[in-house]
């Protein structure tokens, strides 16, 4: 999960590297859910313009935010495949630092 919004600068950055991770490792089960406070509105033609091939989830009135605790963004929580929480950053992440995250879950390169 990534939480994120348009007017980010950080998540607009590591959104290239979480759509070339999803494209790779999709085939093997991966899903990331990136989820926006924002409106459908400024959230689409972003999400377009960027085509970006994960899901992309809207929480205008931050309920998950808040059962997730997000305070700053981009937050990324990374689950295995039984649902356990086994790593989460609050900043930006690169690609290799994603990598090392999918390492806990057993995603291998």
């Amino acid at each position: 999960m990534n939480f994120w919004a348009t007017w980010c600068p950080p998540c607009r950055k590591e959104m290239p590297d979480l759509n070339a991770l999803y494209q790779q490792f999709s085939p093997q089960g991966l899903v990331i859910l990136a989820i926006s406070d924002e409106e459908a509105s400024r959230v689409n033609p972003f999400v377009e313009e960027r085509k970006i091939a994960y899901p992309i989830l809207l929480d205008p009135g931050d309920k998950v935010h808040a059962a997730f605790a997000v305070e700053g963004i981009p937050k990324s929580f990374l689950y295995d495949r039984q649902g356990k929480l086994v790593a989460q950053a609050i900043d930006m992440r690169t690609r290799g630092q994603f990598l090392e995250m999918l390492s806990y879950a057993g995603v291998s390169r």
